[in-house]
C-alpha cells in the first residue's frame, strides 16, 4: 500500500465521496472545478493507497455522462447564455436611447430629405444652425467699454436679421440646384434662464416670459423661411441655460428643459401646416438623415470637454469633444457626416470641415470680460448641403454691423514730448 500526505489524502477522500454522490467523471470534475483527467487520476491514486476497493466504478455507472444528463447540462448552458445575451440587449438598447433619443420615439425623416435621382443640377438643403439666443439676457455696454449691448429687443433684431439673411445668401448658394427647403436647428440655451445669481438678478424677464418672447420670435422666423423655401425641418435638443433645476442632471434632461417647451409650442403654432416637420425627444442629441447623410444636432454642454484651455481658447475642447461624441456614436455603429453644436460661443469649424462649433447671439457678454476672452461678434452658422458634394457652402451670419468703438484720447505732458 502506498504513502499519502494527510492532506493529499484529504483531496483524494473529497473526491471518491463526490464520485459516490455524482455516479460518473464528468459531473464530479463539474463539481470538483478540475478537468476529468485529474478526476481519473486521483480514482487512480486512490485505488492504489487502498482507499477504494479495485473494482470501485466498475460496479457503477460508466465515467461518460447520460444523454438525459448532456441534455440536461445543454440546456442550463443555453439558458444561462440567453439571459446574458437578454441583458446586454438591454443595455445597448438603453445606450442607444441615451445616444439618439430613438427609442419610443417615431423619427422624422421628410421624404423630400430621403436619397433618390438627384437630376442634372443635384439637391440642397440650407441648414440653418441658431443656438444660444439667451432670450432674457440683458448685457450691459458700460459694463464692457461699449464692445456690446444685449436685450430681448436687440436678440429679437438679431434674429431677423439672420432669418432674412439665410432666405438671400440661401438663395444664392441655391441658385444651380433643387433647393428641397431647410433644416432648422435649434441647438439649445434659447434662454437665458436663472440657473445663476446673477442672471435672476439682471435678465429682463422671468424664464416663463423668456419662453414666450423666442417662441414668438421664431415664430415669425419660421414664416420668413417659409416665404423663401417650400418646406422647413426643426431638429431641437436641450441646452443647459434651459434647464429648470438647479444643477445639470443626467436623467430627464429633456423633460425637464425649457427649450423642448420652446419647441413644442412651436409645434403647436405650425399644426396643421405640413409644409413644417418636426424632429425631439428624450436624448440630448438627434441624428437627422439628409440625401444619406447624417446630422447629429446636441448642445455642446454634454460632449465630454468642458471650459476653454489657455491661449488656444473654446478650440481645443470642441475638437477634444467633438471627437469623443463620434467615436461614441461609432461604437453602436453610427457615423456622422456633420456633427453641429454651440454652447461654446464660439465659432469654429474644425475635423476637416466636418464639425460645426456655433457662435451666440448676444455676443461679447461681462461673462466673456471677465474671462478676457477674444471678444466674436454675434453670429451664427448657415450652410448649404448639397446631395452631391456634401457640405458644400458655409458661413457665420453676423447678426450687426460691427460697432466702431470710440478710441480714447491720451494727452502727454508738454515736458514728456520728445524734442
Amino acid at each position: 500500500m502506498g504513502k499519502a500526505s494527510p492532506d493529499r489524502r484529504k483531496i483524494l477522500q473529497h473526491t471518491i465521496e463526490v464520485l459516490k454522490k455524482s455516479g460518473n467523471g464528468p459531473d464530479a470534475a463539474v463539481q470538483l472545478g478540475v478537468s476529468l483527467r485529474a478526476v481519473h487520476g486521483r480514482l487512480a491514486e486512490a485505488k492504489s493507497l487502498g482507499l477504494v476497493p479495485r473494482d470501485f466504478m466498475s460496479r457503477r455507472k460508466e465515467v461518460s455522462t447520460p444523454a438525459s444528463r448532456i441534455e440536461e447540462r445543454d440546456a442550463r448552458f443555453w439558458r444561462n447564455r440567453a439571459a446574458k445575451l437578454q441583458k446586454e440587449a438591454s443595455e445597448l438598447e438603453h445606450v442607444v436611447e441615451q445616444l439618439s433619443g430613438l427609442h419610443g420615439v417615431d423619427q422624422v425623416v421628410p421624404a423630400w430629405a430621403k436619397p433618390r435621382d438627384d437630376g442634372p443640377r443635384g439637391r440642397s438643403v440650407i441648414g440653418c444652425l441658431i443656438s444660444d439666443v439667451h432670450m432674457g439676457e440683458v448685457i450691459s455696454a458700460e459694463a464692457i467699454l461699449g464692445i456690446n449691448a444685449f436685450d430681448p429687443d436687440i436678440a429679437a433684431a438679431r434674429l431677423r436679421r439672420y432669418f432674412e439673411a439665410a432666405c438671400v445668401v440661401g438663395g444664392r448658394w441655391s441658385a444651380d440646384t433643387e433647393c428641397e427647403g431647410v433644416l432648422l436647428a435649434l441647438a439649445g440655451d434659447l434662454i437665458s434662464g436663472d440657473i445663476h445669481e446673477e442672471l435672476r438678478i439682471t435678465n429682463a424677464m422671468t424664464s416663463h416670459d423668456q419662453v414666450g418672447a423666442v417662441v414668438a420670435v421664431l415664430v415669425a422666423g419660421i414664416r420668413i423661411l417659409l416665404e423663401a423655401y417650400p418646406r422647413v425641418h426643426v431638429v431641437s435638443v436641450p441646452g443647459n441655460h434651459g434647464r429648470t433645476t438647479f444643477k445639470p442632471t443626467a436623467k430627464l434632461y429633456a423633460h425637464l428643459s425649457y427649450d423642448i417647451l420652446a419647441t413644442r409650442m412651436l409645434e403647436q403654432h405650425f399644426a396643421g401646416d405640413d409644409r413644417v416637420t418636426w424632429q425631439y425627444g428624450k436624448s440630448t442629441d438627434q441624428i437627422t438623415p439628409i440625401f444619406g447623410r447624417t446630422i447629429l444636432t446636441t448642445h455642446g454642454d454634454k460632449i465630454g470637454t468642458r471650459g476653454g484651455m489657455g491661449f488656444a481658447g473654446p478650440d481645443l475642447p470642441i475638437v477634444r469633444g467633438s471627437k469623443k461624441v463620434r467615436e461614441q456614436q461609432a461604437a453602436v455603429g453610427w457615423t456622422h457626416d456633420i456633427v453641429q453644436f454651440g454652447h461654446y460661443h464660439w465659432t469654429t469649424n474644425p475635423a476637416n470641415g466636418r464639425v460645426l462649433g456655433n457662435g451666440s447671439v448676444p455676443g461679447y457678454s461681462e461673462y466673456a470680460a471677465d474671462l478676457r476672452a477674444v471678444a466674436e461678434p454675434p453670429q451664427q452658422w448657415l450652410y448649404l448641403l448639397h446631395s452631391r458634394w456634401g457640405l458644400r457652402e458655409r458661413a457665420p451670419i453676423q447678426l450687426e454691423a460691427p460697432k466702431q468703438v470710440a478710441r480714447p484720447r491720451v494727452r502727454i505732458p508738454a515736458a514728456m514730448e520728445r524734442r
